[in-house]
């Protein structure tokens, strides 16, 4: 044993010591062996660069443009490995992750666009991951976009393009961890953004944090997402995300969550938004557990939905904001705001709903999710709370995220959604008194109310930190705004970050 053990712990430095970072940038630097941002590694082995990194090694991708293939071929996509973290959205000069910042969202695209204008010739999937993927398989900071896969639905094809996560088949499973991306613009008959694929005693459970999926379209079901857990398992966890102006054809404009033939689609869905989407049954979400072939009813399908937001999905049909479909099928939601207008039995809130609020979240923009910077990821999103909303401090603490999709820290006292309304209280004199700015977006006048008679320095800056406005108030003001752009600005109070203004 003397001699074993200093062996082992050898073996485990040895591990540990060789983990190698490697560097791609589109066109590639220097001797492009990707030892550095200065001989990073061209763009086109960005997926051979994948495939030759080993347990502990990170991919660093920097902002640009990344194609599936060079080629014609439909059939390339991108794909992860276990225990290989791909990261990008580096500007090329970081030496920590830490130093990365996504200041307008992930800057580094994967695109299926491959061929002609359109995406009738782009690649099937941008992202295809094989059976075996766990946990440890990491990509975080892209932008998924432009996959398309039209092909009439199979086991194997129409499905996911985006992501497709193929765990189908007994003892297989495909479970990565997606996080801070964007997924839009993707097409499929099922499940355009993303195809969580755990059929027939397989297993897809994918971990989806920080992301953001919009404006993908399924010809069939599932803009957003599918879980496919037909006769096996397909249950993500999502959290801090936002599902967002999603079609589909048939059902699921958001999410589709199919549990037959014995089967589990059971996602947990925590500090997320769905919203605009539609479809012609369920348009924010549809569960089922319907069998093929068609007629019968088995298995489970009970999506959990705590501190969330279902609001102003549409279908043309049944289920504006969810569609039950099979007897024991369930939507478990507690802490959360769901619009229940014309949801109609069975299509209810199972359980006691505790903390359900119904009336209108006051987003800052619902039609403007990315803000007017154009930049998601940014002070400025449109799915932000105003300071009025119901849903600040309306959230439960015990499950919820501890950081918000903005890295913002979370209180005890949580918000529902994706975003925690940012407010410095400690600008107050005490507890007793509040402070109230208003209207926002404002065209030309802003409100300021102090509930106290003091005297109070209020500021108004862009992003940048440039000051537009400074004024001394006493009790309330009325601030002339005419002479700002439109944009986004900063409003400060005696020297501390209060709330965001959009100039509109």
């Amino acid at each position: 044993m003397k001699i074993i053990k200093p062996f082992l712990l050898l073996m485990l430095l040895s591990n540990s010591t060789f983990a190698i970072t490697r560097y791609v940038t589109p066109a590639g630097s220097g001797t492009q062996d990707g030892s550095s941002w200065a001989n990073a590694i061209s763009g086109n082995s960005l997926q051979n660069t994948i495939n030759i990194s080993t347990s502990g090694d990170e991919v660093w991708v920097s902002c640009g443009t990344y194609v599936t293939t060079s080629t014609a071929n439909r059939n390339t996509s991108f794909s992860m490995r276990n225990e290989v973290a791909i990261y990008g959205s580096f500007n090329g000069t970081e030496t920590a992750l830490s130093q990365r910042v996504l200041s307008c969202g992930p800057c580094s695209i994967l695109s299926g666009e491959i061929g002609l204008l359109g995406n009738s010739d782009n690649s099937y999937h941008v992202v295809s991951n094989p059976t075996g993927l766990n946990n440890s398989a990491i990509i975080d900071g892209f932008v998924v976009q432009d996959g398309n896969d039209e092909r009439s639905a199979t086991f194997t094809n129409g499905l996911g393009g985006g992501f497709y996560n193929n765990g189908g088949n007994t003892g297989n499973v495909c479970s990565p961890t997606i996080r801070n991306c964007v997924i839009k613009n993707n097409s499929a008959q099922f499940g355009a953004g993303i195809f969580n694929s755990g059929h027939t005693g397989g297993n897809s459970s994918p971990i989806i944090t920080n992301c953001i999926i919009t404006n993908n379209h399924a010809y069939t079901g599932g803009g957003g997402l599918d879980n496919f857990g037909l006769g096996g398992v397909a249950s993500p966890t999502i959290t801090n995300s936002l599902i967002y102006s999603n079609t589909a054809i048939q059902s699921g404009g958001g999410m589709f969550c199919w549990g037959g033939n014995n089967g589990n689609s059971n996602p947990t869905i925590v500090n997320c938004v769905l919203a605009n989407n539609s479809a012609t049954d369920g348009g924010g979400i549809i569960a089922s557990i319907e069998n093929l072939p068609g007629g019968s009813y088995s298995g489970n399908s009970n999506p959990t939905i705590l501190n969330s937001i279902f609001w102003d999905n549409v279908a043309t049909d049944v289920g504006p904001q969810f569609f039950l479909l099979g007897a024991g099928v369930s939507l478990n939601a507690t802490y959360s705001n769901i619009d229940l207008t014309g949801q109609t039995t069975p299509h209810i809130i199972s359980g006691p709903g505790t903390g359900i609020i119904t009336s209108n979240p006051l987003f800052a923009d619902i039609s403007n999710a990315v803000g007017i910077d154009n930049c998601w990821m940014t002070s400025d999103d449109g799915l932000q709370l105003q300071s009025s909303s119901l849903l600040i401090n309306s959230g439960i603490v015990t499950g919820a995220t501890t950081t918000d999709i903005l890295g913002v820290t979370r209180t005890d006292n949580v918000d529902i959604g994706a975003y925690e309304f940012n407010i410095v209280t400690n600008v107050k004199s005490n507890e007793h008194n509040y402070i109230n700015i208003y209207p926002n977006p404002t065209s030309e006048g802003l409100t300021v109310k102090f509930s106290d008679y003091i005297t109070h320095t209020i500021q108004v800056q862009d992003l940048n930190g440039k000051s537009f406005l400074t004024k001394i108030i006493v009790g309330s003001e009325i601030l002339n705004l005419s002479h700002l752009l439109q944009g986004v600005y900063l409003i400060k109070i005696d020297g501390k970050h209060y709330e965001k203004l959009i100039r509109n």
